[in-house]
């Protein structure tokens, strides 16, 4: 396949995306060591956090980190959003997602089977400013309303709040009369008092199809360090007998309500000492509950920019190329604040809390929700005494070291690809001005060159560039000129050699004369031996004398030709009458094959020239061709030209002969025969055809059987016939 020089340059300049594929591996090398030591660092950290609170009784206590129930205890939400109590939900958002569902598992009493359209209700609490709030929403099939003529509190569906303090417990009710407004009432421990209205717990009953929404709020300072929820139905309007009760925590045997569990204040003041940039902090109890939590996974800080001219070309660059980044770059979410305030998990199911909680250090790591930012956290354990409390959990996006990443790739790429157009621009332009210069001197050399083998005078590929390209210029110009001094010489040297033996030939011609003469004066019947020697030279000073005609005649060829003249000819005739009365006289034992045209092919030209080429071309064929095979003449006209053919089975020529058998004194004959040849044949045939306007050329000719064979062509100009 031909791969000019250009495409090779090009090609080559390929090599120049091996700079980014380097800087890639390179740049992911640099992210596994970044990664690897903000893992070590997050590690070192929560190790450092854990110590910090390792055998802290006093605070563990306080903060109810023993004893814990997950079935009973109640956890409170920091919520994000202002509530109003008005039955309508949205306001929970996004905290809401964490909401927990009871049913038959929180089931306290039934007085039937339980059925969970009877009684279900999805519940949270949270925090904020100085309430505690609260929603239940209940899935109730019949909801019955307390009568306005009865005072007990307990024949309708009802909530039941319950609240644990040091001074033991109290109980509130809320029943209300119908939806709408609400306040809870204190029960009194002693049965035959009558409740009393708690007006600082408040809330909104909004009835909904299938049951009901509770919307409630209770001042911190009314609770204590233990809370519990229970949800009573009613079915039957007339009994009034509570058929279901589910709580947050089974009241019944003894049972306490559950700790009421938050974050911990003190523990977080703690951690905000230990908190590092752009990583979050956590401690989560022995059910996996977020008991502390500091900082935050904010995004990084832009890298500063740079001032000088060329950052700033590159930036721009850059910005062109965002839609090629992607490919390389690794996608994250950077605004991970807004993130933040999403639905915040009350609990921490992580891969390793399991085993940090059980007492061994790991290292994990997770996606967000988003499913393109990834936080590397490290679990470490929190010893009190002998025992295990808790664990910290240090967490940190790796977001800091993919915008590295993301930055070095991006500058990488801009870089590369400046690199790979300038280069590549340069490597172009060189190989185009190189391969210019070497088509130029190819052509320079090869019009140097005629047709016929001549070389023309003052046209070689000189060069004066003084690189290699300008040596080989020079070096051409050189061998090309030595070449037409030496086809000069060969060609006069003919002329000249004619010359030089003509004289002495002459001479010995005489002398033989005389020689014989003087044999046949002295003696009557001179020795037949000296007199066959003399006829011996005398035939060779005959042969001798034809070859130096023969050089004489090619010597004088062009001078005769200007004195010839040409005249309209009919070639068909004029080669149907050379073939009768020359060729197949002078050549008696070939077969000629020959079909002349039914109308006149008319050329212009000398017709002894004209047959003095056919003779020399008739003569080379019968002197080729195979025996037994005919020697072949085609008479062909084409739009402009006239071609005659001269066709003969035998050897073929090599490509490399075909035209340079047409120069003077050129002769190939694979078989030698007696008869003396000095090239000059087709030599005189080229030049009888230049003179006349055409040319002569030869071609192998290959038969179906696998014979072989030559055709010389002679190509005429074609002249219209005269009207």
């Amino acid at each position: 396949m031909h791969i000019s020089l250009r495409l090779k340059l090009a090609l080559l300049s390929l090599l120049l995306l091996l700079f980014p594929l380097l800087g890639m591996r390179l740049n992911s090398t640099l992210k596994r060591s970044l990664i690897v030591s903000q893992q070590d660092t997050l590690n070192f950290t929560a190790q450092a956090v854990a110590a910090a609170l390792t055998n802290r009784s006093d605070l563990f206590d306080r903060e109810q980190f023993r004893a814990l129930n997950q079935s009973r205890d109640l956890y409170l939400f920091q919520l994000s959003n202002i509530i109003q109590l008005d039955g309508n939900l949205d306001d929970w958002q996004p905290e809401i997602a964490q909401a927990e569902h009871f049913g038959k598992e929180h089931l306290i009493s039934s007085e039937e089977s339980y059925l969970p359209e009877s009684l279900s209700f999805r519940h949270m609490a949270g925090k904020q400013d100085k309430y505690l709030y609260a929603f239940f929403d209940v899935q109730d099939d019949q909801v019955i309303y307390r009568s306005r003529n009865s005072l007990r509190l307990d024949h309708s569906d009802h909530v039941q709040i319950v609240i644990e303090d040091q001074n033991g417990q109290r109980r509130y009710l809320i029943s209300p009369y119908e939806p709408g407004w609400v306040s809870a009432f204190l029960l009194p421990d002693n049965p035959i008092k009558f409740p009393v209205n708690e007006q600082r717990i408040q809330g909104v009953w909004k009835q909904k199809p299938g049951g009901y929404i509770l919307e409630m709020r209770i001042p911190l300072e009314l609770l204590g360090s233990k809370l519990a929820f229970t949800v009573a139905d009613v079915d039957d309007e007339p009994e009034r007998i509570v058929r279901v009760l589910i709580g947050t925590a089974n009241l019944g045997a003894n049972q306490e309500p559950g700790w009421l569990l938050g974050t911990s204040q003190p523990i977080e003041d703690i951690l905000r000492s230990l908190d590092r940039p752009y990583a979050r902090i956590r401690v989560v109890d022995q059910n996996q509950r977020i008991r502390a939590q500091v900082g935050s996974l904010r995004k990084p800080e832009n890298l500063p920019a740079d001032a000088d001219q060329f950052a700033q070309l590159i930036r721009r660059l850059s910005e062109m190329l965002q839609p090629l980044y992607r490919f390389f770059t690794t996608q994250f979410a950077a605004e991970i604040e807004l993130q933040e305030q999403a639905s915040q998990p009350t609990e921490l199911d992580l891969q390793g809390i399991k085993e940090g909680l059980a007492g061994k250090h790991s290292l994990t790591s997770y996606l967000m929700e988003d499913g393109q930012t990834e936080v590397l956290a490290a679990i470490a354990p929190l010893h009190e005494k002998d025992k295990i409390i808790a664990a910290v959990v240090v967490e940190q996006t790796t977001n800091s070291i993919l915008a590295l990443s993301n930055r070095m790739i991006e500058e990488t790429i801009t870089l590369s690809v400046l690199a790979f157009f300038l280069g590549g621009g340069i490597f172009f332009f060189f190989a185009y001005r190189l391969s210019g210069r070497i088509r130029r001197l190819r052509d320079q050399a090869a019009s140097a060159i005629t047709s016929d083998g001549h070389i023309r005078s003052g046209n070689g590929p000189a060069k004066r560039s003084g690189d290699e390209l300008g040596d080989l210029g020079r070096t051409l110009d050189t061998m090309l000129e030595q070449l037409r001094q030496q086809i000069e010489h060969r060609e006069k040297m003919a002329d000249n050699l004619e010359h030089e033996m003509r004289t002495p030939l002459a001479g010995v011609a005489a002398s033989l004369k005389n020689l014989k003469q003087e044999q046949m004066r002295q003696q009557e019947n001179p020795p037949k031996q000296i007199m066959e020697y003399i006829r011996w030279a005398e035939r060779d000073v005959q042969r001798l004398e034809g070859l130096l005609t023969s050089i004489r005649e090619a010597a004088s060829l062009k001078n005769a030709l200007v004195l010839d003249s040409k005249e309209p000819l009919d070639l068909g005739k004029a080669v149907s009458m050379w073939l009768e009365h020359g060729w197949k006289l002078a050549f008696s034992g070939i077969d000629f094959v020959y079909q002349p045209p039914e109308e006149e092919v008319m050329v212009e030209g000398d017709p002894v020239r004209l047959h003095q080429a056919l003779d020399k071309l008739v003569e080379n064929a019968v002197s080729f061709h195979l025996p037994d095979t005919p020697v072949e003449l085609r008479l062909e006209q084409q739009t402009d030209m006239v071609i005659l053919q001269v066709i003969n089975e035998g050897p073929s020529i090599e490509p490399a002969l075909q035209q340079q058998i047409f120069n003077s004194m050129t002769s190939h004959r694979p078989v030698k025969d007696d008869r003396p040849h000095m090239g000059l044949g087709l030599y005189i045939v080229r030049t009888i055809m230049e003179h006349h306007g055409g040319k002569v050329s030869v071609r192998n000719m290959e038969d179906e059987d696998g014979g072989s064979g030559v055709a010389f062509s002679l190509s005429l100009p074609k002249v219209k016939p005269q009207l």
